[in-house]
């Protein structure tokens, strides 16, 4: 009986012993970290992680070995967090690996289509690039500069028009231009701008005529549009004198000489003339040069209006002529139907 028991208390002992050795050296092969319960974690968030501690323990003994080796503090190391992936430094931990490339995931034998395109900094655009509001700057440069220009030519020839004639208005008329200054727009020399290329100058105190009035219609120098239409289509400078006779100085009849081009349209559109003398006769049978027709209401009173002074007016200016108006009866354009 004794012996039985003997036998069994080697068992528990043997086996014991095998316990504690078995769980040591689990405990130095399988060992993990295990987090601390900690009530307060959830408000530990926004805290700075410390680095964990691991502890390396130096491989067990076997256990007749285990009895003779005295551990001491220095078997124990302690390491930080900095030292954790230290042994991905390690080579031979993977030979056969491209380390140097740093690729040490699978392989892929696709090309990338990933491309990263380089955008250039905004400073560094060229000025091609604002073509359209470069192009719309120098029109409006080039705008305001011919206006300018062109209102500048105009006023310059009114005042050279003025200097040549006035001796000759003055001769006839005793009043040339607007007497004070109540219209803002009349200049000193008496005429009144109506635009940058339309003046006018009202003239007055003759016998026999109540008054005269002359518009100068310039071309539109001042306006680019009109300046690149007159290379397409040329035009002149143009003056208009308007003579209102008194009503006991004239006699009752139409008169008027024009150009053969606008001839047709005076007999078509002016009112007077189209119901008086619709008929149209040509100027040399008057003395004229050619190129002028005649449409008269009464032949006697053309021949004493065209005399040889007038002809020879005629023959010296006839390049600057284009019509001539006389009418008791005017009323400008017929209306329009």
């Amino acid at each position: 009986m004794l012996t039985v028991l003997g036998n069994m208390k080697l068992w528990i002992v043997i086996a014991h012993i095998t316990l504690v050795v078995t769980n040591l050296w689990v405990t130095a092969h399988f060992q993990e970290e295990v987090p601390e319960d900690n009530e307060f974690a959830e408000f530990e968030d926004f805290e700075e992680e410390k680095p964990s501690v691991l502890i390396e323990r130096v491989p067990e003994l076997p256990p007749e070995e285990e009895l003779n080796q005295d551990f001491e503090e220095d078997d124990v190391l302690v390491t930080d967090g900095d030292s954790e992936f230290d042994h991905f430094q390690d080579e031979e931990e993977f030979e056969g690996l491209d380390v140097a490339g740093g690729n040490t995931g699978p392989k892929n034998d696709e090309p990338s289509t990933l491309t990263i395109t380089k955008v250039p900094f905004h400073l560094r655009e060229r000025w091609d690039s604002y073509y359209l509001e470069i192009l719309m700057i120098t029109g409006l440069v080039v705008y305001f500069i011919n206006y300018i220009v062109g209102r500048t030519k105009n006023a310059h020839i009114v005042e050279q028009w003025l200097i040549d004639h006035k001796q000759l208005l003055m001769d006839n008329f005793s009043l040339i231009g607007h007497s004070g200054k109540s219209n803002e727009n009349a200049n000193d020399n008496g005429f009144i701008r109506q635009s940058e290329s339309q003046y006018s100058l009202y003239c007055s105190g003759r016998v026999g005529c109540d008054s005269m009035l002359i518009e100068l219609k310039l071309i539109k120098r001042q306006d680019l549009v009109a300046v690149l239409a007159q290379l397409v289509r040329p035009q002149n400078d143009q003056i208009h004198i308007e003579v209102e006779l008194s009503k006991d100085e004239i006699d009752n009849f139409v008169l008027a000489v024009a150009t053969k081009r606008l001839a047709m349209h005076l007999v078509r559109d002016m009112a007077d003339i189209s119901v008086y003398c619709p008929e149209k006769r040509s100027g040399e049978k008057f003395g004229l040069p050619s190129g002028f027709y005649v449409m008269s209401e009464i032949p006697e009173a053309t021949a004493a209006i065209l005399d040889t002074r007038i002809q020879q007016a005629f023959t010296k200016f006839a390049p600057y002529i284009e019509y001539i108006h006389i009418s008791d009866q005017f009323s400008g354009r017929k209306p329009q139907e």
